[in-house]
């Protein structure tokens, strides 16, 4: 029976006896089936998603769009704060300087930023924030962001004149009595004149003159003495210095002598002058009106009458004398002014420095 059954099937015997259990696939072929598997499951979602998406309710889902927005997200961040770095600059005439902003966040994706000037007559400003002084004034440099954020930062740039001007100690004397100083200045305003005695600290003192006598006790002549003169250059805002010092050296006897400077009689085209002096020799004369430059006189002339343009604007004179003590080197200055009106009567000023 069972060969029948053989034959009936069409099988030999020995192939009957190879029939049996399949055998189970190998671990490669496992991992090549798990593949294909996977790939074929990835390619019939995305049809679903993008070519049938409307059979399941994906039809206005647009994931290249949301991934393309992400992106525009993260190469899109605002400028959050614009600061100025140095708020309040000054600036001499004719002199650049940049400005420098803070800018956050650091990785801010615009950081473009535009300049403005609001006195284009006082300071101009270029595309990189380097701002050019013109001439003496206040102006404000505005900084706006580009990026949309509508960020501004705001620099308050003060011009000042050139300071080319300069005052120093043409001479420092000890005498008897103290120490005996001369000021020169060209083109400079003294703000105010220091001393210290020692290593002590600068002190003011109250005189602002050209040359003066600073009073000291025999103690403190015996030590090192510095004097420093403060000055605006130029007529500007900005402040320098110049220092001398002088050390222990004998004392000698000053001299006395001085000089009297009277202005009289100004009228509104004319001013007299009149100067006494007192065991003491006249070096130098001259007069300005206003801020125009001196004009020098005789300095043999020590009493005279000096003429000048009439003016309907009320104007002050100023006469300036040097002089030197008979017997001494060292010059002394007075410097005296009076207010010109148009028709004023006489008015009379002296100074007296011994």
């Amino acid at each position: 029976m069972k060969k029948d059954v053989t034959e009936y099937l069409g099988f030999e015997d020995e192939e009957v006896k190879k029939v049996g259990r399949p055998k189970l696939a190998d671990k490669q072929t496992k991992k090549k089936s798990l593949i294909i598997a996977g790939l074929s499951f990835f390619a019939v979602t995305m049809l679903l998603i993008f070519g049938y998406g409307s059979l399941v309710g994906f039809n206005n889902l647009d994931l290249l769009g949301l991934v393309n927005k992400s992106q525009s997200v993260d190469q899109n961040i605002l400028i959050t704060e614009l600061n100025p770095l140095i708020k309040d600059i000054t600036l001499k005439e004719g002199t650049k300087r940049k400005v420098y902003l803070t800018v956050l966040p650091a990785n801010a994706s615009n950081k473009k930023i535009v300049y403005e000037s609001s006195d284009k007559q006082i300071a101009i400003v270029d595309n990189e924030g380097k701002v050019t002084a013109l001439k003496e004034g206040n102006a404000v440099i505005k900084a706006s962001s580009t990026d949309g954020s509508s960020k501004v930062a705001k620099f308050n740039v003060t011009v000042i004149k050139d300071a080319t001007g300069k005052c120093s100690f043409s001479s420092l004397d000890k005498t008897n009595n103290g120490i005996n100083y001369q000021i020169s200045c060209d083109n400079a305003t003294i703000k105010e004149i220091q001393y210290k005695v020692g290593s002590s600290d600068y002190k003011k003192l109250l005189t602002k003159k050209l040359s003066d006598t600073i009073k000291f006790s025999n103690e403190q002549l015996n030590e090192k003495i510095t004097l420093k003169v403060v000055y605006y250059p130029n007529n500007s805002k900005v402040t320098k210095y110049q220092t001398r010092t002088i050390n222990n050296v004998t004392t000698t006897t000053e001299p006395n002598g001085s000089c009297i400077l009277t202005i009289k009689e100004v009228k509104s085209n004319s001013a007299k002058y009149d100067i006494t002096c007192n065991n003491a020799t006249v070096s130098k004369i001259a007069y300005k009106i206003g801020n125009g430059s001196y004009v020098g006189i005789d300095p043999s002339s020590l009493a005279d009458t000096v003429l000048f343009e009439e003016s309907d604007v009320t104007r002050v004179i100023y006469f300036n004398i040097e002089y030197s003590v008979d017997g001494s080197s060292r010059t002394k200055t007075v410097t005296k002014s009076s207010v010109i009106e148009k028709s004023s009567n006489t008015v009379t000023n002296e100074i007296k420095i011994e």
